[in-house]
């Protein structure tokens, strides 16, 4: 069995290796790529996308529930 496979329950489950790197090495391609435009324009929207590579990259909070708001000063 491959590394990046595992068995579960006799059903092969794909698991992904390092996907928060591969998230960052894509963000970093837009930032490499941003570098040699001329467009202001068109560099500002491929910062964008990096940025979104990033965040993508971020781990989760998990410690509140998806419907719950951060708690401020009481």
């Amino acid at each position: 069995m491959r590394q990046s496979q595992r068995s579960r329950g006799g059903c092969e489950e794909k698991v992904p290796m390092a996907t928060d790197n591969a998230y960052r090495a894509r963000a970093w391609e837009c930032l490499s790529l941003a570098e040699c435009m001329n467009d202001p324009k068109e560099r500002a929207e491929i910062v964008r996308f990096a940025r979104m590579w990033m965040s993508l990259a971020e781990p989760i909070d998990e410690g509140r529930g998806s419907y719950e708001f951060p708690r401020g000063p009481a």
